[in-house]
């Protein structure tokens, strides 16, 4: 076993585990022999999901939550951690968007419904399970985030604004955390090829793949690998980073 590398009998939490970036994320996870919380907000999905890691060998359970109720947060850490007893790893992919509209269209409710898909979901499940690190005095928080959050073009007012919120907390997080062996980091995606993205016209995102420096899409599964190094223990002396995973169509 290497110890730099393994996560081997660690307990990952991860939320909107149930399709795209998160399930892939699980999946990994549980091919890499930890136990998977897979917390989403839809049992047949979840259930689906967790059914690959065991037949596979691996040990998960489905957590439903809705991850910016707090309440439902609450209930869902208490079973994850009266089922395991900690949590090492959280992931928080869970988010959303809507599509772009002028200024002047944007409600203040668009505007709150996309803080509480972006940053809440983010912010409650990690103070609800930091404790829980910081009793073993050690943790990985990863934060999805997107480039809409590096960069200001072809994004909505909400959308850009809440993920550049992510990065903020990211880095106020990993500042806060460090001395308790806690390290909080966020990736950045570009255009990763997901359920959500492939409802998108395929002439659109064909379009989109070859203006890309790579020339495609990303992969649910190459997000996952990013993901993975940030959650390993080798990667204790990085934390407040941003990872751009975008197939060159950023670079700050």
């Amino acid at each position: 076993m290497n110890e730099l590398t393994s996560i081997e009998g660690q307990v990952a939490v991860v939320t909107g585990g149930t399709a795209g970036m998160g399930e892939a994320a699980c999946m990994r996870f549980g091919a890499e022999g930890a136990k998977v919380a897979v917390v989403g907000r839809t049992p047949e999905k979840g259930d689906a999901v967790v059914k690959r890691i065991t037949d596979a060998g691996g040990e998960a359970m489905f957590v439903k939550a809705e991850c910016a109720d707090e309440d439902e947060v609450k209930a869902a850490c208490t079973t994850i951690l009266d089922a395991w007893g900690r949590a090492d790893i959280l992931v928080n992919t869970a988010g959303g968007f809507i599509d772009a509209p002028p200024l002047e269209e944007v409600s203040a409710d668009d505007m709150a419904h996309s803080w509480d898909w972006n940053v809440m979901t983010k912010f409650l499940i990690t103070r609800e399970l930091v404790p829980a690190m910081k009793a073993n005095s050690y943790g990985r928080i990863v934060n999805i985030s997107s480039v809409a959050g590096r960069t200001a073009r072809g994004a909505s007012i909400e959308y850009g604004t809440t993920e550049a919120a992510i990065l903020g907390l990211t880095r106020r997080l990993s500042t806060e955390l460090a001395p308790f062996g806690i390290t909080v980091n966020a990736i950045a995606p570009g255009l990763v090829l997901t359920p959500r993205v492939q409802r998108h016209p395929p002439e659109e995102l064909e379009k989109r793949a070859k203006a890309m420096p790579v020339g495609r899409m990303g992969t649910p599964e190459e997000l996952a690998h990013a993901i993975w190094y940030f959650c390993t223990p080798g990667a204790g002396f990085t934390t407040g980073a941003v990872l751009d995973v975008n197939g060159g169509s950023w670079m700050g």
